[in-house]
């Protein structure tokens, strides 16, 4: 892996089909590895974007569309090499440019690890709205419920 820093040679762009078995290998890092189940039954390509450093796949994310209004963010891993380098919130960003820019104006997440969860209440405006229970072993194996937290698109297109 070439060094860098805070992600400044990193490119954020749209998943590809050739991007699936990186991708694959990105989530499988972060215990998201795509089985279909109710939590996620398809994997949609042309809802993820990837990162990319010297053309390798370090990054993911993906969202799903609900309503004109309405989507919910659907995975977002890096690699743990490549962690704490600001990669994580480019991919945040620009998944939320994107669904701004569709007049999407609320953004459900669902996370269980504590640090992430502040991580999107401080840096994108995200606020806790409940708990789901976990119906397949997606991120901590120790952890039997996801926190849910959205985020106003609105203000977001306004610089929070």
């Amino acid at each position: 892996m070439d060094s860098f820093d805070n992600a400044t040679s990193v490119l954020i762009e749209p998943a590809r089909q050739a991007d699936l078995p990186e991708i694959m290998a990105v989530l499988k890092t972060a215990n998201m590895h795509h089985i279909p189940s109710p939590e996620m039954p398809e994997f949609d390509l042309a809802c993820a974007f990837v990162a990319r450093m010297t053309g390798r796949v370090v990054g993911v994310a993906g969202y799903k569309v609900l309503s004109a209004d309405e989507a919910k963010t659907t995975l977002l891993a890096v690699l743990p090499e490549t962690r704490r380098n600001g990669i994580g919130r480019k991919l945040q960003e620009r998944r939320m440019d994107e669904l701004a820019a569709l007049g999407v104006r609320t953004l459900t997440t669902n996370a269980d690890r504590p640090d992430t969860i502040v991580w999107y209440e401080n840096h994108f405006g995200y606020v806790r709205v409940g708990t789901l229970p976990k119906l397949h072993s997606f991120g901590l194996e120790n952890v039997s419920e996801w926190t849910t937290l959205e985020t106003d698109l609105t203000r977001w297109r306004k610089g929070l």
